[in-house]
């Protein structure tokens, strides 16, 4: 999460890279984050957050919104100008963040892992090698979605943690005996 510390770190070092105090259209050129959008969310409003960092605030010229850069395709029927900030910031920045969702993706796969690896592996055998490894829902009603899916789309640690605290770990074996067993008693 994004704090005000991070939103005024931002302005500042937008600031030494400008030499002055960085109106919003070029703090977006800048590709820095947290973006604008997030900057304005958090702090209250652009002037707001540049007051907070001490810097000098400019009364609003009219539209910030600058031409769709040449790289960037939009699909059919999308116009740059009606995009948000958060849109446009992400279309600008499709590579850096899909590279930082891979990255994420990976770190929660690995600390999942881990923590079917310090649990011991599976309940039922001895199977303890991480591929092979499942949570399983011990209660399906309390089930809010598979940890693998929380995983590929994002989820926070924290999220993830209480549905894992649902689960017994399974190799996949044992976890496919145990629905059959159930499906079939």
């Amino acid at each position: 999460m994004t704090t005000e510390a991070d939103c005024l770190e931002a302005l500042q070092e937008a600031t030494e890279r400008l030499g002055e105090s960085p109106t919003k259209a070029q703090y977006e050129e800048l590709g820095l984050t947290p973006a604008s959008a997030t900057i304005i969310r958090t702090c209250g409003g652009w002037n707001d957050a540049k007051e907070m960092a001490g810097l000098e605030t400019a009364y609003s010229r009219g539209s910030r919104v600058g031409s769709k850069p040449d790289e960037i395709d939009l699909p059919e029927g999308t116009s740059w100008k009606e995009l948000s900030v958060d849109q446009r910031w992400h279309y600008k920045n499709a590579d850096w963040n899909t590279e930082r969702s891979l990255e994420r993706r990976a770190s929660h796969r690995a600390w999942a892992n881990e923590l079917q690896r310090a649990n011991g592996g599976c309940v039922r055998c001895s199977e303890t090698n991480p591929v092979c490894l499942d949570f399983h829902h011990v209660d399906e009603e309390q089930k809010e979605m598979a940890v693998g899916k929380m995983i590929a789309f994002g989820y926070a640690k924290d999220r993830i943690r209480n549905e894992i605290e649902k689960c017994i770990v399974l190799c996949a074996n044992c976890h496919r005996k145990e629905h059959y067993n159930s499906l079939h008693p």
